[in-house]
């Protein structure tokens, strides 16, 4: 399994839309531009390790699942979103 930073884009947007955000909160949240958050979610931009650290604080999921897909050690399929 590898990074696929479109892949992450969706997770990270997925999981915004289930926690009732809008990108702006987040973006104020973690003090970087909306626009920045913007393409992060798109796939159109990497996060740093220090960002990725903050979505896993703020969403409360696993490093591992953000930037691999992984939840418990293992793959998630794209289809089974309400695990989370």
């Amino acid at each position: 399994m590898t990074y696929d930073v479109k892949q992450s884009g969706e997770r990270i947007r997925q999981l915004r839309i289930k926690s009732s955000l809008t990108q702006e909160k987040v973006a104020e949240t973690l003090n970087i531009d909306r626009s920045f958050y913007s393409r992060i979610e798109t796939g159109r931009k990497g996060c740093s390790i220090d960002l990725f650290i903050r979505l896993s604080e703020l969403y409360s999921v696993s490093l591992d699942y953000l930037i691999l897909g992984r939840y418990g050690g293992s793959a998630i399929d794209r289809n089974d979103k309400d695990r989370l």
